[in-house]
């Protein structure tokens, strides 16, 4: 699987080129909808920790550890999960995920504020065979996708936030749309933010003021973190990190998100400061 994910075929120059990852296909747009091929092992990695993350959700459904709500039990697919996918471009990850994990999977939003993206998520779902009731093309602001999806019926299982840029736009609405439990997935490409290297800047959107070191990825790693679960305690929820990755420009966390008033107000030892000697 690892090696079949990797392959790609490009051809700009054919108006059939295809680009080819995991067990999807899809078109090459070209510089119209936006294609990025060095995230290929970020997309490999969000399918195995959904698996991993799903045999543990489903654990905690049997043993009532968490609770879908009568009106979520009513949309059916108890024991299969609804993802949304914020931001979605050609829907590359959201046709891996039906693919590849088709038992898993009751119905993937694929969001784009893009019409063109819209359009190439739909080409794409049909090109690929896919239920487009199971991954439905939708057009909207991410942030407003989530904000319609708080209630306990509507929220998604699994939210994944892939954006270009950083993440702290969306991590208000992320942690109130993600269900009791559920997985929330966020990726940070601005490193020389995360890193130390405009620790203003990193203050003023991540709320932390990295230190600059040898340890600059480890520090982004934690200010994200830490981020997330700020936004999560507004709202009497915390999160339990499954992984957190740094690799080439960008970091990726996969954390739990539960609520818990009770574990909130311990929230404020989890995080502490760096001091270091520059003399």
């Amino acid at each position: 699987m690892a090696e079949q994910s990797r392959q790609h075929v490009t051809t700009s120059t054919s108006p059939s080129a295809a680009i080819v990852e995991g067990e999807a296909t899809i078109a090459d747009t070209g510089a119209q909808v936006f294609y990025n091929k060095v995230q290929v092992m970020n997309r490999d990695l969000s399918i195995a920790v959904t698996r991993i993350f799903h045999k543990k959700w489903c654990q905690d459904l049997d043993a009532n550890q968490i609770k879908l709500s009568p009106a979520r039990r009513a949309l059916g697919g108890e024991g299969r999960l609804r993802i949304l996918e914020a931001l979605a471009a050609t829907g590359l990850r959201s046709i891996r995920y039906a693919k590849e994990m088709t038992d898993l999977i009751h119905s993937i939003v694929a969001n784009d504020w893009s019409e063109a993206a819209v359009d190439a998520i739909r080409r794409n779902v049909e090109r690929n065979g896919v239920d487009p009731t199971v991954v439905q093309a939708h057009h909207g602001d991410a942030s407003a996708v989530m904000y319609e999806h708080r209630k306990d019926c509507e929220q998604f299982d699994v939210i994944d936030v892939d954006p270009y840029g950083g993440a702290n736009t969306f991590l208000d609405g992320a942690v109130q749309a993600v269900s009791q439990g559920g997985l929330l997935c966020v990726t940070c490409t601005d490193m020389a933010v995360l890193s130390g290297a405009h620790p203003e800047a990193c203050f003023a959107k991540y709320g932390c003021m990295p230190v600059k070191g040898p340890f600059c990825h480890e520090m982004a790693l934690r200010v994200l973190l830490a981020s997330v679960e700020s936004h999560a305690n507004r709202y009497g929820r915390f999160v339990v990190p499954l992984l957190s990755v740094s690799a080439d420009f960008y970091v990726r966390v996969f954390v739990r998100v539960f609520e818990s008033k009770s574990e909130v107000k311990k929230s404020g030892g989890k995080v502490g400061r760096i001091f270091k000697c520059t003399g």
